[in-house]
């Protein structure tokens, strides 16, 4: 298998969350790279564009990835990665700020970053049958968003399942909680 190493921010990458604060940058940890293995890849220097073919593996500090399939929208220096698309059995592992992991498949992922004025959108539409779990519950979704400015999942149409935690809340009538 083929690595690349790359300075660029997927998915859940640091630089986003820098982005939104208003830290200091010489008081913010270093970023680290996100590491991105695959059978082939391809890059058109031209128009900034990578795409990644077979066993896709994505590893950032902060989500890990697979697929089959990815296509990533190089920025320009200095500039905020935009675009990703992924495709073919997608996984993606992460954990959130409070310390709670979350497991999502699809057969499809697509990152979107834009401003507009200066309200910052960034979201990761999943299609194909998405799923997530977390050790709460398994929700079913079409389409699935994951609004990471807001740090919000949006369902539609969703089947949830919950888990029960005999630890927490038993003998209660209180519902498990939610994302």
């Amino acid at each position: 298998m083929k690595k690349t190493i790359i300075f660029l921010v997927l998915a859940a990458a640091g630089l986003s969350s820098r982005a939104q604060t208003n830290v200091p940058p010489a008081t913010l940890p270093p970023h680290q790279p996100t590491e991105i293995s695959s059978d082939s890849a391809d890059f058109d220097l031209n128009i900034r564009r990578a795409i990644y073919r077979g066993h896709v593996s994505v590893v950032d500090p902060k989500v890990k990835m697979q697929c089959g399939w990815l296509v990533v929208d190089l920025p320009s220096a200095g500039g905020h990665l935009q675009s990703v698309n992924a495709e073919t059995n997608v996984v993606i592992d992460f954990t959130d700020e409070k310390g709670q992991a979350y497991h999502v498949t699809a057969v499809r992922a697509v990152y979107d970053y834009h401003l507009t004025g200066s309200v910052t959108n960034e979201t990761v539409t999943f299609t194909g049958s998405p799923k997530v779990e977390s050790t709460e519950s398994t929700i079913l979704s079409e389409p699935l968003i994951w609004d990471r400015a807001a740090n919000k999942f949006k369902f539609f149409n969703e089947v949830m399942t919950f888990k029960q935690n005999l630890n927490s809340g038993a003998g209660t009538n209180g519902l498990p909680k939610l994302f």
